[in-house]
This record gives C-alpha cells, structure tokens and sequence, in this order.
C-alpha cells in the first residue's frame, strides 16, 4: 500500500523537485525497490505494468547499471500481457543500457512473443542511452532476431542515421532475404542513397512476373533518388505490371524525375491502357505543381 501510494503521488505530481525527491529516495533505497520488484512479480500482470510503469518514468537505472533491477525488468518484458511487456521494455530503454535492450530481443523473438513493429520502433528511439551504438550492437546480432523485429530494428536504423549504409546492402543482395525487410532496407536507401547501390535495387525491378510485388513496388518509389537512363528504362518496363501499386510507384517515380512527355510517347501512344493511365495522372500532377509553385 505504502508504494501504491507513493506511487500516486508520484504521477499525478507536476512538481520536478517532488518527482526527483522521489527518485533519489527510491535510488537510495533501492534494493527495497528491487525487493518489491519480486513481490510485483507473482502479482497480476496490470500490477506489474504499473511497476514497470513507474519503474520508467523515474528512470530507476542508469545506462551502466545491469543489476538485479534489470533482470526484473527483462523477466517482466516477457509476459503474454503486452501492458506489462510495453512497460517494461519502456523501462529498459529508460534505463539506457545497451546489452539489455538487445538481450530482450533475442528473448523475445525466441519466445515468439510478437510485439508490434511500430511499438518496437518508435521505443527503441526512445532509447535513453547512444543511439549509434545501440544501432551497431542490434546489427552485430541481426541473425538472433526473428523477422517481425528485424523489420522494426531497421525502421530503428531508419530513422537514427546512415552509419549503416555500407553494411545492409549485403542483406539486400541476399537472394533469401525475407520481402518485408528487404522492402525496409529499400526504404533506408531511399533516406541514405547511395548510388553505387543503384544495380542492386534496380534488379529488385526484373523479378520475374513482378514476384513479391512489394518489394518491386518498393523499389519503383526508392528509385527516384536514384536518377539515369537505366532508371527511367526500369520503370518504363513495370508500368504494365498487374499489380495496381507497382504501377502507381513507377508512374510517380517517373513524374517526379521529371522525364518530358517526347521521352515517354512508346508509353502514351502505346496500347497499354494502364500504363498511360497511370502515367498521364502523374505528369498532370506535376504540372499542377509547378504552376501552384509559379
């Protein structure tokens, strides 16, 4: 009761000083804290997510600290009850400490407990620790994590910076690359071009019948900062494809390149309905803008 009640008046306080009270007595008596984080564990599930709860908000760890604390943080991040989990891994990137947040990914992708990628994301950005080399620690055990969190560990890369660039094009070579990371690779060199790259995501647009569209349709739109001849001929050469978004990613790609319509007639006075249909909304689009533009 005594810290459901602490607990309390911790939340609903909007005072820093009183918050940061409360955390240097739980950081002075600490191993009651911890000692409470045993008893929380044979409770509920709702009850140790408000632990992990509180447990993050007051940052109880600091990024050097792998201690007990983290062990029960990392034990309740792999309970079925996604509150509880959600709360807990909040808590261990609060806590800032690298081998920890990489050790309940592997953990969790052996358990096959699925957490949702976008969760996964946007926590690991959160990460209290340097991001850098939590980027480099995640893709030196890239091969431990299954497929659902390798997507979201490489939107992570994503969006933290291009330190990776000349390392997961050799994910992308692979010819047994799952399709949903080979389209998030292709979405990070779309942020982090790198030209001397171009033959490999342009080989993405010669699979044969269009096979794992996505990653064909992905490629379409990454192309766009990838400008040449042999880009334009790629595009061309998928604007007829059967699958509606192919299409509509070739067609934007080549509107926004900005290809003149005497380079594109073998398309609009072709006999190819959908490719000029895609095609001629695109190249509308873009003049309507450059008049808004002036």
């Amino acid at each position: 009761m005594a810290f459901f009640a602490a607990s309390l008046e911790y939340n609903h306080s909007v005072q820093i000083k009183a918050r940061g009270k409360f955390r240097q007595f739980i950081r002075e008596n600490k191993s009651l804290w911890v000692s409470l984080g045993h008893v929380y564990g044979k409770k509920k599930p709702i009850e140790k997510a408000y632990y992990a709860f509180i447990c993050e908000k007051l940052c109880i760890n600091n990024p050097g600290e792998y201690d007990e604390m983290t062990k029960i943080m990392l034990e309740y991040a792999l309970e079925p009850s996604i509150y509880c989990r959600e709360n807990a891994l909040k808590a261990l990137y609060a806590f800032g400490n690298i081998d920890a947040v990489v050790e309940v990914i592997i953990k969790l992708s052996r358990n096959n407990n699925i957490h949702h990628r976008k969760l996964v994301t946007d926590g690991l950005l959160e990460f209290k620790g340097d991001h850098t080399a939590l980027a480099e620690s995640l893709y030196d055990h890239f091969d431990k994590f299954n497929p659902e969190y390798q997507v979201a560990i490489i939107d992570f890369f994503r969006f933290s910076g291009e330190q990776l660039k000349n390392k997961l094009i050799k994910l992308l070579k692979q010819e047994d690359t799952d399709k949903d990371i080979v389209c998030a690779i292709l979405r990070y060199y779309q942020k982090y071009p790198v030209l001397e790259y171009k033959d490999t995501i342009l080989s993405y647009l010669k699979l044969p019948n269009n096979e794992d569209w996505e990653c064909v349709s992905t490629a379409a739109l990454v192309l766009v900062k990838y400008p040449g001849e042999d880009t334009i001929d790629a595009l061309k050469s998928v604007l007829s494809s059967k699958y509606w978004y192919v299409r509509l990613n070739a067609a934007r790609s080549i509107a926004e390149l900005g290809v003149e319509e005497d380079e594109l007639l073998d398309i609009l006075q072709g006999q190819d309905f959908y490719a000029k249909e895609q095609l001629i909304y695109h190249i509308t689009n873009r003049k309507e803008k450059r008049l808004q533009n002036g």
